[in-house]
């Protein structure tokens, strides 16, 4: 059976290995992008924030800019509008 400190010490390296994943995966998209994709794989905002190097406020305040780009971008096209979303 594992003891704890190996337990922690596996932790440790999925995480790192998941950063570097990350890192190499995502690199060049916005961060809001990058966010929204780690979200919808299971990823809490403190978890998002740990792989991208900033804050848990910082990931809700993107994620939520961009669900209402998003939200807007939908109600434009549906009135036969279209546009770009800006990156974040």
């Amino acid at each position: 059976m594992m003891s704890k400190e190996q337990f922690d010490q596996l932790i440790d390296k999925l995480d790192a290995l998941i950063k570097l994943t990350a890192v190499n995966a995502f690199q060049g998209k916005p961060i809001a992008e990058v966010a929204l994709l780690l979200s919808d794989f299971g990823f809490q905002n403190k978890d998002i924030a740990s792989i991208l190097g900033t804050t848990p406020a910082y990931i809700n305040k993107v994620k939520c800019q961009a669900k209402k780009k998003g939200e807007g971008r939908k109600r434009k096209e549906s009135n036969g509008q279209t546009g770009e979303a800006e990156n974040v």
